[in-house]
């Protein structure tokens, strides 16, 4: 990763957000410029729970993007895990996901 880049320089190797709707308590997102990051490939098409490998089009500094979720009665609880990824790393992802 460039340290000089304008998109994804500021992240966290790991970043999280939780989100419970029906409440506005202790809701956590991820940073702003993660949605310009651009997706390679879908791993999990058709999934609910999204697995996607995305990559940042300044500096070419892959992640890996997931959801998950869990319903209730009253609302929901939505979780999204950003990873910052190794050219290797997200090699190994496009490999294993053709298989």
């Amino acid at each position: 990763m460039k340290k000089t880049c304008s998109i994804c320089s500021d992240f966290q190797d790991k970043e999280y957000s939780f989100q419970k709707y029906g409440s506005d308590v202790n809701n956590t997102y991820l940073p702003a410029n993660a949605k310009k990051l651009v997706m390679i490939k879908n791993i999990k098409p058709g999934s609910n729970r999204l697995k996607q490998l995305k990559q940042c089009p300044e500096c070419k500094t892959y992640y890996l993007y997931e959801t998950d979720y869990e319903y209730f009665a009253l609302g929901s609880e939505d979780e999204e895990f950003l990873t910052r990824l190794t050219e290797e790393e997200a090699l190994e992802i496009v490999h294993a996901s053709n298989t």
